[in-house]
């Protein structure tokens, strides 16, 4: 079928008051190319005198493949769960630890749905072929935080000098790289102008940051 941001803003808010309390604000909803997710939430995270604030909320879904209405749906409420327990602040082992899989479970079993941890794409189809043949490269900035944060950043080329030269002046920032990388990981990632970052786990900040082409920025 054929997804529109129209579409995801529907159901967001028919998903929001059936099984959400109507508690979340809708987010910034939109449509990627990702061929490793169907499904992403980002948002912004700030240390405030030992209280986390969460900001900027993102969900993205990947119209890659040819799914269905329900597969997309399925998807979409994957997200929400993330976006759920995130805004909520509620402590969680991992991603997908035990309070994702209870609400998981819980849509599954009270609603009949098949929201799962995660999905195989191997027998779906590509939705447009040719966008399959393209080949990106990606500027990555790679950050490392005083708290011992991890975070990657897709950046236009013609911000990079502006953006490395703000990265050294934030106190917060410990250190910070560049790199390219043609890794379709980061095809759904915004291309950012300004210093902004997708917080990830140390170990996908390292999987990613080894396999990638190191680069230097010459200063203004």
């Amino acid at each position: 079928m054929t997804l529109t941001v129209d579409l995801l803003r529907t159901w967001f808010r028919q998903f929001n008051d059936d099984y959400f309390g109507g508690e979340l604000p809708v987010p910034s909803l939109a449509l990627s190319k990702a061929r490793t997710r169907l499904g992403t939430m980002s948002c912004k995270r700030k240390l405030h005198v030992c209280v986390v604030a969460y900001s900027d909320f993102a969900i993205r879904i990947s119209t890659y493949y040819d799914c269905t209405e329900r597969e997309y749906q399925e998807t979409l409420l994957h997200e929400m769960i993330h976006y759920y327990i995130t805004y909520k602040h509620i402590r969680d082992k991992s991603s997908h630890g035990p309070v994702f899989r209870s609400i998981m479970e819980r849509l599954n079993r009270e609603h009949g749905w098949n929201v799962t941890v995660s999905s195989s794409m191997r027998d779906h189809k590509i939705s447009d072929p040719q966008s399959a043949l393209a080949v990106r490269n990606y500027l990555v900035l790679a950050i490392v935080t005083k708290d011992g944060g991890r975070m990657l950043s897709v950046v236009s080329p013609r911000s990079a000098r502006e953006i490395d030269l703000r990265a050294r002046m934030v106190a917060e920032i410990v250190d910070h790289r560049w790199y390219t990388t043609q890794d379709e990981y980061f095809r759904n990632f915004p291309k950012v102008r300004t210093l902004r970052a997708v917080r990830v786990t140390s170990d996908v900040y390292n999987e990613k940051t080894a396999a990638m082409q190191p680069l230097t920025i010459r200063k203004m």
